[in-house]
């Protein structure tokens, strides 16, 4: 019963079986560095359970209210969520800071209006309708409305000013959560929108 209860005691603290059975094992003078090292560990893991907690909070508030998001938008919108960390680093490093606090301070408050935008641009991409459709048009402008008020500029003034480019040639690993082609999709359909509101406009 005692050996018993010291296995417990370890399983309590989350020490794995094999750790269990090396202690057991092995002259316990070394235990209590062992707990320090236990205690870390724990701290970490209670870090990142907090992380992935606080990450299922804001895509529930998101999903709560649209029952047809598709399954792979949700999983970029975790993934996204995930990495916006390496991907704020990634915009810091290339765009001035003022611009890139403005796109993750107000991104957050637009997330389910844009996600439902590109839930409906997925569902095009994936019926085959060809970016310059009207359907397709009308969803992209609304979404690039809401990608201006959380750039804080147009698109088409960041195209002019060169950040545009950036964005078009974003590391590939940070853009990992997408499909390939449907980014292309994406980015086709925003181009295509951009230069027939330029040629409107110089009509």
């Amino acid at each position: 019963m005692y050996r018993f209860h010291q296995i417990l005691t370890l399983k309590y603290l989350d020490y794995s079986l094999d750790e269990i059975e090396t202690y057991l094992e092995q002259d316990s003078k070394d235990f209590k560095d062992s707990l320090e090292l236990q205690y870390e560990l724990l701290l970490q893991k209670q870090q990142q359970i907090e992380h992935v907690v606080a990450t299922m909070e804001r895509v529930r508030a998101i999903v709560q209210d649209n029952h047809t998001l598709d399954p792979e938008l949700i999983m970029l919108m975790i993934h996204s969520i995930q990495h916006e960390g390496k991907v704020k680093q990634w915009f810091s490093d290339q765009l001035p800071d003022a611009l890139v606090e403005s796109m993750f301070s107000r991104g957050p408050s637009l997330e389910p209006e844009m996600m439902t935008e590109l839930n409906d641009l997925l569902v095009m991409y994936k019926r085959g309708l060809q970016p310059e459709d009207p359907l397709v048009q009308e969803c992209a402008l609304s979404l690039k409305l809401m990608i201006d008020q959380v750039l804080g500029q147009s698109l088409e003034e960041m195209e002019i000013s060169g950040t545009g480019t950036v964005l078009g040639e974003i590391d590939p690993q940070v853009m990992s959560g997408f499909d390939p082609s449907f980014k292309n999709y994406l980015f086709e359909v925003l181009g295509h929108l951009i230069t027939r509101t330029r040629r409107e406009a110089g009509e």
